[in-house]
């Protein structure tokens, strides 16, 4: 993808494109007679129930809210000047409305501003069935205001009809996961002339979020923990341990590119000296398991189905069985649907874009390697280029 760092924006997605997902999702809607769907985002890693539709970045001090009706236009609702727009006109493609009010979320005598108006809105619409995607992001007053105040509203669940939709991935959107892969190979690249002993784990996350951003990343998540024998990734709050020579080191990094394109990719190191053998063989079956489960992963699969393959192959070796997921869909979502977990109730479709993240473990030592693939219809094709295998430094 041919990407000009220098231009007024760095953001890929074409007015084609978001056109192409808003069309496909308001046809759901009109198959299914939902009038309209609210949409809400506020946070980076999970921003695509409106990144998806408009490619503006909605995390930050003050939520945006969205509707995208079933026919016209997608309106916008949030923080800004009164009298101004809350969404920059540069990127405000294609928007009924685009009202701003000077509110915030933690400041509850300034909401019915936003809210008052989106209950005008729904009213004009004459909106009735009103389609709830992503439920435990929308805000109660953002439901109450059209379930109390407008007459005769009903809510309906529409996760199952958009998700579907955004999982399988266009031409245009696989570049650009293609591009978020390149970047996280090119940050791993790196890294072994950061990674060592005598810093803290924070110290070599804080470093990494720099390349990344050097690299005009948007979303950041690096993930790290050392110790001897056992080492298991944790999160930036934790991450205060003291590096030592001899110990072993499980490094994640998941970032998104430009457009707010996720990938991830993770390897386990050694910092001096030999793996033992116990861990060798640990991370050689982590890596088994990976190509096994991609191979598995073809169209018409159930997503559900990749667990049993992993149980299967842990129980059989004497490891832990997976209790959480071991991989997931991704897009302008840091984790998005399909899941890879025994309740997932989607079947696998050609073009998604997955990570696939299978946790080996036993009483004392854990392995965890990640990559990103590319599902086709001959199983998951790794995308990654940076070496599987233990790092050694």
């Amino acid at each position: 993808m041919n990407l000009d760092r220098y231009a007024p924006l760095i953001s890929p997605t074409s007015e084609k494109e978001l056109m192409r997902r808003r069309g496909a999702v308001q046809s759901a809607l009109r198959e299914q007679e939902v009038d309209c769907v609210l949409l809400y985002s506020s946070y980076l890693r999970a921003s695509g129930a409106i990144r998806y539709f408009l490619d503006f970045p909605t995390a930050g001090t003050h939520a945006l809210y969205g509707i995208l009706p079933a026919e016209g236009q997608l309106s916008v609702f949030g923080h800004g000047h009164k009298g101004a727009t809350t969404v920059p006109k540069s990127v405000a493609f294609d928007l009924e409305l685009n009202y701003a009010y000077p509110f915030g979320i933690t400041y509850p005598f300034t909401l019915r501003y936003i809210f008052d108006t989106v209950a005008d809105y729904a009213k004009k619409k004459k909106f009735k069935n009103i389609g709830i995607y992503r439920r435990g992001l929308l805000p109660y007053e953002f439901v109450r205001c059209l379930a109390d105040d407008v007459d005769g509203v009903t809510l309906t669940d529409v996760d199952e009809m958009i998700d579907p939709i955004m999982a399988a991935k266009s031409p245009e959107e696989i570049e650009y996961h293609k591009y978020a892969v390149e970047l996280h190979d090119k940050i791993y690249a790196a890294l072994p002339t950061i990674v060592r002993a005598g810093k803290r784990e924070k110290d070599i996350a804080n470093e990494i979020q720099k390349i990344a951003t050097d690299f005009d990343c948007e979303g950041l998540n690096i993930m790290i923990g050392s110790g001897n024998p056992l080492a298991h990734h944790k999160h930036y709050f934790f991450q205060n341990r003291l590096i030592e020579e001899g110990d072993y080191i499980d490094l994640l990094v998941e970032v998104s590119g430009p457009g707010n394109y996720y990938g991830e990719l993770s390897r386990m190191w050694k910092l001096g000296g030999d793996p033992s053998k116990e861990f060798l063989q640990l991370n050689e079956d982590s890596i088994k398991i990976q190509s096994i489960l991609a191979d598995a992963a073809r169209p018409g699969v159930p997503a559900s189905r990749l667990m049993e393959v992993l149980h299967a192959f842990q129980a059989e070796r004497g490891y832990k069985l997976e209790d959480r997921f071991f991989g997931h869909g991704q897009g302008v979502d840091l984790v998005q649907r399909p899941l890879f977990d025994t309740k997932e109730t989607m079947t696998l479709q050609e073009n998604m874009f997955v990570s696939i993240h299978p946790a080996l473990e036993n009483d004392t030592i854990w392995a965890f390697n990640t990559d990103n693939y590319l599902i086709t219809k001959d199983g998951a094709v790794r995308l990654n280029k940076t070496p599987q295998g233990i790092f050694v430094v």
